[in-house]
């Protein structure tokens, strides 16, 4: 088994078909079909179960897929680090980000951590944070910035900011009250077209329903930065976490005084799993500027 032969059995899952996998990798079809018998044949297990139109994973070729994309990955990022070295660079770290991710007290840090090794390239992979946390388990990336909450007990993880939610629109939204109150109650929303990031959607709708108010809901979507594009439309009011409304000075932010919704912004590690000396200085990094450790 090779790196060649792990590259085109990926090919093949990824694209459906042999046939397609063969158009990506600009090689004919007879050849890559001969590879991947003979990857089947040296495993000793077969790895597809081919139909009409498309491949199916046997259960050997999900776990041998799963290995597959780690070994993949942490190829790809060797080369990058040999990469830079030859450039005159100090290598890189690979970091996953969520996309609600403006904190001040992570691009601080960045920026501390700079001046000891300006050198180091950041290799940054934008997601949620449940697909985060799998390319922590794929060692796609060696750290992570994530919010809570999720059920993980196997990560080494530092607060970097409290964050609570905030209710955002443009300055026609806001009547007098929410100019002169630090915090206001759900039950003011209650008659505004209301914007939400999908993730938030069923502890908000709790907190309306806690509050014994129907919300006026006009758009669901899957990224906070989407729920504030609209909100700086005029279409209505976004909800999403104070750190990144701060991103979009153009708009009004208020807090929201629901507890439940508050949030952590997390950095992340996997305990005892093996990372890059850029990666462990950066962690040490956080770790003695922000003591508080989960």
């Amino acid at each position: 088994m090779d790196i060649r032969q792990l590259q085109y059995f990926t090919a093949v899952v990824d694209n459906g078909t042999i046939s397609e996998a063969a158009r990506k990798l600009h090689i004919s079809q007879p050849p890559l079909s001969t590879q991947i018998k003979a990857l089947e044949a040296e495993c000793g297990v077969t790895l597809f179960e081919r139909g009409a139109r498309h491949i199916t994973l046997t259960e050997a070729g999900r776990l041998l897929y799963r290995h597959a994309v780690q070994i993949l990955s942490m190829e790809k990022a060797a080369e990058a680090e040999m990469q830079n070295l030859r450039t005159g660079k100090q290598g890189s770290i690979r970091i996953g980000l969520i996309s609600s991710c403006a904190s001040k007290e992570l691009f601080d840090g960045i920026l501390a951590f700079r001046e000891h090794f300006p050198g180091v390239v950041f290799d940054v992979f934008e997601s949620n944070t449940f697909d985060l946390l799998t390319q922590l388990d794929n060692s796609r990336i060696e750290l992570a910035v994530i919010r809570t909450p999720y059920r993980r007990q196997d990560l080494e993880a530092l607060t970097l900011r409290e964050d609570p939610f905030a209710a955002v629109c443009t300055a026609a939204f806001f009547v007098d009250q929410f100019r002169t109150e630090d915090k206001i109650k759900i039950e003011k929303l209650s008659h505004y077209p209301l914007i939400l990031y999908r993730r938030w959607e069923p502890a908000i709708r709790q907190a309306f329903q806690q509050a014994q108010i129907d919300p006026n809901i006009i758009c669901i979507n899957d990224d906070a930065r989407t729920s504030l594009q609209w909100a700086a439309s005029g279409v209505g009011v976004a909800l999403v976490p104070m750190s990144i409304a701060l991103s979009f000075p153009n708009l009004k932010a208020v807090q929201l005084d629901a507890p439940a919704l508050d949030s952590e912004l997390r950095l992340v590690r996997r305990k005892n799993a093996p990372i890059s000396q850029n990666a462990y200085h950066f962690f040490e990094l956080f770790e003695n500027r922000y003591k508080k450790k989960t």
